[in-house]
């Protein structure tokens, strides 16, 4: 399932690159991946960190996916804390995608002490960047 995920998040990184246009945390609450209204039960529950990991995520997973992004644009990852409700959502998360490389520590953190059985952790920068 990591495998998976790996290889998606290589081919979505390797199309929108640089270029693609931050969706803050309001709007991806808004979107339309986001709302229950639509009585669909089987959509997948995606938490995401920072706004252009949150971005591709609706992208790809568009009305399919329920898509929280808990780091509002504009606010450094490296410092953000995140606030009890965050753990919440990351409980309640089927998928939780990270920019990794230790750069969202507290969130992280947060993820592994809350994530529900079976949830995924996936982390990006280790999917495209080795060790060496």
């Amino acid at each position: 399932m990591i495998r998976r995920w790996g290889v998606l998040s290589l081919l979505l990184l390797s199309l929108w690159g640089t270029s693609l246009v931050a969706c803050s945390r309001s709007q991806a609450n808004s979107t339309p991946g986001n709302g229950a209204a639509t009585g669909v039960g089987t959509r997948l529950i995606v938490v995401s960190t920072v706004s252009p990991i949150t971005n591709i995520v609706f992208n790809i997973g568009g009305d399919r996916i329920r898509l929280t992004g808990i780091i509002p644009e504009g606010v450094n990852s490296h410092t953000f804390k995140p606030a009890p409700t965050d753990a919440r959502r990351l409980a309640e998360a089927d998928v939780i995608f990270l920019n990794g490389l230790n750069l969202e520590l507290p969130t992280m953190k947060l993820a592994r002490a809350n994530r529900k059985a079976g949830a995924e952790i996936v982390t990006l920068a280790e999917q495209t960047i080795t060790p060496d």
